[in-house]
């Protein structure tokens, strides 16, 4: 049957012998698309009649919206998807679900998640049909835009156990915690006048339920916690006694012993997402699976800890197979690190690589690998043979989804340190660093005071970092003309950034030139650094101890000394 006159048919209904409510349609057309049509329509021997046996039947289905349906049936007839959008996604769904058509499940979810109705309703769908890897999109873009959705009418529509959820994640990137406390009341309240009952105190805390103890009260400023919340009534006197507690004695052992009872979470949220699962479908892989070695199929990115992270998956030769004709699925995890950096690096506590399990109750298949580091050499890990292709397409085996001709993989990642970043600054004292070819540490050191120099820059947690060496008079000794090596950690902030602060420790170094010596260093820990004073400084040796070749740090070969700073940078707050 030609696209015209399924085309026509739709249109016009022209020998249409079933109808709905809302347009007639053809019930060999729907059967072909839908086992579920299919059901519906087979004549039922036991009855003497069936509901749908008689074309003039009108048939009423009441929980699928009309635009919904309207695209689903233009769908199945011409395979076009015109009038999806981004208002009517979920719907359609919905119904592609019910009726069991998985390319209109495909297509729908193919909507950016930024142009969809209510992100909250898709997120409670994508949980309902155990749709893992829209779900998590869904949550990254809650996250990421928390401070605004928290605000608007959808939020108000969702339930409790929703609002536990979001209120609970480390990952919201909001402005100020007392933006989830203004959120909750606005919730608390619609839920109130939807329920017909006072909004009083009593009443708030009690629809909040365990979400109240999701908000991180011992985050706010003492200001806002006694003029704003004290006031509404909703917390206990303990509950207030405990928080005042915590404001005028933070670092009391009374509270993280558990003397004092601290209800709520005292930790912060963090700008960057440390752990995340990354998810992908390989469709059609019974085509994948006979495709060439080295064949691959990439996963859609995500961030984790500022970076893009993807799935991997290519066919590769079986190791050990002298035959080279048995294939295996190797199983990689990508990191693309910052590209205007060659000296970044980052570390992975641990990622558990799965093949997701496409049968209920089946285990998936799993592999961990434990402290590895990213660097612009080593920019992905995993498997190379991680199951056979003969074992993942077994039905028996629980992981291949003959239906949908699809195998799910996931990876599961988590940042070691999930609040900090460490890299180490190298300033080499010679020609080959950043000096000219000319200059050299003995030229340097009969330069005048103030001279420096500046390494180049690495970027740690945002922000760029540089070491600046610099010839300063000896405050310490008697002869105040003896020169010292000013050792200095230099942070630049971006312009737009002025009102950022954040702790950072390091540990100068001069590194020792000989294996006997141990580096010459000092350190300051839990330091805060923000746009007014973004630098710390070691006034280390004097020049006579660095150029003496027994102390171990001066390369007469080469004419250099190497600074070194390692550097750990907490989260950073504005």
């Amino acid at each position: 049957m030609s696209q015209l006159v399924v085309k026509h048919l739709l249109s016009t209904g022209e020998d249409a012998d079933v109808y709905f409510l809302l347009l007639p349609a053809h019930k060999l057309i729907l059967k072909h698309a839908s086992d579920v049509f299919e059901a519906m329509f087979r004549f039922d021997a036991k009855k003497e009649f069936s509901e749908f046996a008689s074309a003039n039947y009108p048939v009423e289905v009441t929980d699928v919206e009309p635009a919904a349906f309207k695209v689903m049936l233009s769908f199945i007839y011409t395979g076009e998807l015109a009038e999806l959008n981004g208002d009517n996604a979920m719907a359609v769904l919905y119904a592609a679900k019910k009726y069991n058509i998985p390319p209109l499940v495909n297509a729908s979810l193919q909507i950016p998640i930024s142009e969809l109705r209510n992100v909250f309703m898709a997120y409670v769908q994508a949980k309902l049909y155990e749709l893992e890897n829209f779900a998590y999109h869904c949550l990254f873009y809650i996250d990421d835009n928390a401070d605004d959705l928290i605000k608007s009418e959808e939020f108000l529509q969702i339930d409790q156990k929703i609002l536990c959820e979001i209120f609970g994640r480390d990952e919201l990137k909001i402005r100020e915690e007392i933006s989830i406390w203004n959120a909750a009341l606005h919730w608390a309240d619609a839920k109130c006048r939807q329920n017909c009952i006072e909004r009083s105190a009593e009443n708030r805390r009690a629809v909040l339920g365990p979400a109240l103890f999701k908000i991180r009260f011992p985050l706010f400023s003492k200001e806002d916690f006694s003029e704003k919340i004290v006031p509404s009534g909703v917390l206990s006197k303990g509950e207030v006694i405990a928080i005042n507690y915590f404001h005028s004695f933070p670092n009391c052992h009374g509270i993280s012993d558990g003397l004092i009872p601290m209800p709520f979470p005292t930790n912060g949220r963090i700008s960057d997402r440390k752990k995340g699962t990354l998810l992908m479908d390989i469709k059609k892989m019974s085509e994948f699976a006979r495709e060439e070695i080295k064949s691959s199929r990439y996963s859609e990115k995500i961030y984790i800890n500022g970076f893009s992270w993807q799935i991997q998956a290519q066919i590769e030769k079986k190791n050990g197979n002298t035959e080279n004709n048995e294939k295996c699925l190797g199983f990689y995890l990508l990191y693309d690190g910052p590209k205007e950096d060659s000296n970044w690096r980052c570390c992975v506590h641990s990622a558990t690589f799965r093949i997701v399990s496409a049968t209920k109750g089946a285990e998936n298949s799993t592999g961990t690998l434990a402290d590895r580091v990213f660097d612009n050499k080593s920019t992905n890990l995993g498997f190379e043979n991680f199951i056979s292709v003969t074992e993942l397409m077994e039905p028996n085996n629980g992981f291949y989804n003959k239906s949908e001709n699809k195998v799910t993989l996931a990876i599961d990642v988590t940042v070691k340190d999930a609040k900090m970043e460490k890299l180490i600054l190298y300033q080499c004292i010679s020609k080959g660093a950043f000096f000219t070819e000319n200059e050299k540490v003995s030229e340097f050191a009969r330069e005048i005071f103030w001279s420096q120099r500046i390494s180049e820059t690495v970027h740690i947690k945002g922000f760029s970092w540089k070491i600046l060496a610099q010839i300063r008079k000896n405050l310490l000794g008697t002869d105040n003309n003896e020169k010292c090596l000013g050792f200095r950690l230099l942070c630049d902030a971006p312009k737009e950034a002025k009102n950022c602060s954040f702790e950072c420790s390091a540990t100068f170094r001069i590194v020792s030139q000989k294996n006997d010596v141990p580096d010459f260093k000092d350190e300051f820990n839990d330091q805060l650094l923000n746009n007014k004073l973004n630098w710390k400084s070691f006034h280390s040796i004097s020049f006579d101890e660095l150029m003496e070749e027994e102390n171990g740090f001066y390369n007469r070969e080469d004419d250099k000394v190497t600074l070194a700073i390692d550097v750990t940078v907490k989260e950073a707050k504005t």
